[in-house]
């Protein structure tokens, strides 16, 4: 944040700011704070009254005041460690809150059609059968929103450098933002149909928004190719080449194959062609030693993760398996691309992705388990495998190197 937007920040949340500031806690501390809220406002959401969504809404005002405190105590000095701790407990927040609407409506306490006094309006409307018919349609958007809460962060960290974090709060924002209570709102007022709804329309607003910035004159790129989030075998792959070849251009033939068979839907294709949108997918690695100085070159990251969430998605969908785990796995590898990217960012990691199998390497996991029929037993395994890493990093890794209060100045201040 600049000085001036720092004055307005503390005009604002100034009393919070303070109590903190008085009270020793660092910026993480407060993002941490914020993911307690962020888990009352999902409970409170599974309940399913009204009154019980009033609550929920409190508690996501809450989320974002704790998360908004936290980037105004991390701007006076700012650090890509600091940044990732307040993305990721953003995210973590939204993750909750996703899971505790979509809870509600497979514990039955919440109603899957539209309801609230805007809900009333919108049955008969393309809203009220949106996703898909009962709990497994609700859980279908609930994963739509996980991979645009993880899209979202994904990109503005490729398009803006490190010296441009800090941010004022935007609805079109990153996780955490003011669109945060927004969506709980609009749960309140029209059902959860709606409410996710709105989460994927600023999601790909905030994105819109962020492509725009990218055509402004004086942009530069960043150094993206480590926040990919490759394997071992997109890296060999890519070594054939040596990164003579472009990242879009292969990656686009890869897209639109993967898009295609998602939309035709996988259960329709048989045995072995269900590695097919996996094979086309691999196509993107041809780019993976490429530097990605090109001007749209920063998106090659976001469509990258966004091709992989759509086909663990669709495959754990078209198989029919719990819906709840399809949520955990999705959620699971965007948190890790999210680590790995500001490790890479931090110099803490080189960006080759060894232990979490890579993109390449989950995708092809789960079009071999797929074809032989074993996803029952592959998705829960590489959900919990990726939660432990993920836990693992964040204890290991990241509290080692500026996320704890000891040794990092800007965290422990």
């Amino acid at each position: 944040m600049t000085a001036e937007e720092l004055a307005v920040s503390r005009r604002y949340v100034g009393p919070v700011v303070r109590l903190a500031i008085a009270c020793r806690i660092p910026p993480v501390a407060m993002a941490r704070i914020s993911v307690g809220f962020a888990v009352i406002a999902a409970i409170w959401l599974s309940l399913g009254s009204a009154r019980a969504d009033a609550v929920a809404l409190v508690a996501a005002v809450a989320v974002f005041v704790a998360i908004y405190v936290g980037q105004v105590l991390g701007a006076e000095a700012p650090a890509p460690a600091i940044d990732w701790g307040l993305t990721a407990c953003g995210l973590m927040g939204e993750l909750f809150i996703y899971a505790g609407i979509a809870a509600g409506v497979s514990l039955k306490t919440v109603s899957a059609t539209p309801s609230g006094p805007v809900g009333q309006a919108l049955r008969g409307t393309f809203v009220a059968g949106l996703g898909g018919v009962g709990s497994a349609g609700v859980w279908r958007l609930a994963v739509i929103a996980v991979i645009v809460a993880a899209l979202v962060p994904m990109a503005d960290i490729c398009l803006h450098a490190p010296s441009d974090a800090g941010r004022q709060p935007r609805v079109f924002g990153p996780s955490g933002d003011v669109r945060l209570p927004a969506i709980v709102a609009v749960v309140l007022l029209g059902g959860v149909r709606a409410g996710f709804l709105m989460v994927i329309v600023l999601g790909m607003a905030a994105i819109g928004a962020m492509m725009i910035d990218s055509l402004r004159p004086g942009w530069r790129p960043v150094e993206v190719r480590g926040y990919r989030g490759d394997g071992r075998i997109s890296v060999w792959i890519g070594g054939w080449v040596a990164g003579r070849i472009p990242p879009l251009a292969p990656l686009f033939v890869g897209l639109l194959v993967t898009g295609v068979l998602a939309a035709l839907g996988l259960r329709n294709l048989p045995g072995l062609l269900l590695l097919t949108p996996v094979e086309a997918m691999l196509l993107a690695s041809f780019g993976s030693w490429n530097p990605h100085t090109g001007r749209g070159d920063w998106l090659v990251p976001p469509l990258i993760q966004a091709a992989e969430y759509v086909f663990l998605a669709e495959a754990g969908f078209a198989l029919r398996l719990w819906p709840p785990w399809t949520f955990a796995l999705v959620a699971a590898a965007g948190f890790r691309h999210l680590d790995l990217a500001y490790r890479v960012r931090c110099g803490l990691a080189s960006g080759i992705d060894r232990r979490g199998l890579g993109w390449e390497g989950r995708m092809i996991v789960i079009g071999a388990a797929a074809a032989a029929g074993g996803l029952i037993v592959v998705y829960p395994a590489l959900t919990v495998y990726l939660w432990w890493l993920d836990a693992r990093d964040w204890i290991v890794g990241w509290s080692a190197n500026g996320l704890s209060s000891a040794g990092h100045a800007a965290v422990d201040r």
